[in-house]
C-alpha cells in the first residue's frame, strides 16, 4: 500500500499501527520506552504530538498538564498542519513523533517547527525506521505485503543526526529495536539484549534529543574581564616587610 504522490504532512493523520510493518509489536516496545522516560515529568508543561500513531499511545496520566494534539484530522485537539504549528516559540516542554519523519517527504520542515516550538532544553522523543530493514528490502524486490503502508523516505540515524545538529539538537540517547533473523520478524529485542541476538537486524531507533541553546559570550567583554584581572594583579603590592 503506497502513499502515492501525497507529500503533505497531513498524511501523518492517516497512520495506524496495524498498517505499519510489524506495527503492533513496535508499538508495544515504543510505548514501554516512552513511559519509562515520561514518568520523570510530574505535572505542568505541555506534551506535543503530531501524528496519529503517537496519539493512540497510552501516555502517563499525570506527566503533563496538557497534551497538545496537532493535526488536520478530527482526532486532534488543534486542527492545523504540523508544518505550521499554531503555538508560540519556546513554549513546549516535550514532543513525541512516531515514524512521522519517515512517512512524509518534508520531515526536515517538521523537525524545524518542532525545534521552534520546544523550549530551551526541551526534549524530542522520536521513533525512526532503520534503512534497509527487512520490510524495506522485501518491498524493493516486490515481496512486501500490499496491505502495509511503506515509508516515503529512508532517513537513517546518521542523516537524522545531521538534521538535529544543524538545528541545535543533541542526541542524549539512542536505543535500537532489533530482530533476530532466525526467530522471524515477530520477535524483537532491545539493544541491551543484542549480545544474545547474533546477527540481529535493526528495525528502528528510539531517540531522545534535547534542544540546546548556546550561551553567547561576546569576545570583547571577555577581553575586558581578562584585562581587569591582569590589571588587578599588576597593582598588587610586592613590598616585603623586613
Amino acid at each position: 500500500m503506497q502513499l502515492g504522490s501525497q507529500t503533505s504532512l497531513s498524511v501523518l493523520a492517516e497512520l495506524s499501527w496495524p498498517l505499519i510493518p510489524a506495527g503492533n509489536r513496535i508499538r508495544y516496545i515504543w510505548q514501554e520506552w516512552l513511559q519509562d522516560h515520561l514518568q520523570d515529568y510530574h505535572g505542568g508543561g505541555i506534551l506535543l504530538t503530531l501524528d496519529s500513531l503517537t496519539q493512540s499511545l497510552s501516555m502517563p496520566d499525570r506527566g503533563f498538564e496538557l497534551q497538545l494534539k496537532v493535526g488536520p484530522g478530527l482526532a486532534h485537539s488543534v486542527h492545523a498542519e504540523p508544518e505550521s504549528l499554531p503555538v508560540d516559540a519556546d513554549s513546549i516542554q516535550a514532543a513525541v513523533v512516531s515514524f512521522g519523519f519517515d512517512y512524509t517527504q518534508t520531515g526536515s520542515v517538521l523537525l524545524g517547527e518542532i525545534h521552534r516550538a520546544l523550549e530551551p532544553q526541551g526534549l524530542l522523543y522520536s521513533l525512526l525506521l532503520a534503512p534497509n530493514n527487512p520490510w524495506c528490502l522485501k518491498s524493493k524486490v516486490g515481496l512486501s505485503d500490499p496491505r502495509k503502508l511503506l515509508p516515503q523516505q529512508s532517513i537513517g540515524l546518521n542523516r537524522f543526526n545531521d538534521w538535529l545538529g544543524l538545528l541545535g539538537f543533541e542526541i542524549d540517547e539512542v536505543e535500537t529495536l532489533a530482530c533476530p533473523w532466525w526467530r522471524g520478524f515477530s520477535h524483537f529485542q532491545k539493544t541491551s539484549e543484542m549480545n544474545k541476538a547474533w546477527l540481529s537486524a535493526p528495525i528502528a531507533y528510539m531517540i531522545k534529543a534535547q534542544k540546546k541553546v548556546a550561551t553567547m559570550n561576546p569576545i570583547k567583554p571577555l577581553e575586558k574581564e581578562s584585562t581587569v584581572a591582569i590589571g588587578a594583579m599588576a597593582n598588587l603590592s610586592t613590598k616585603q616587610s623586613c
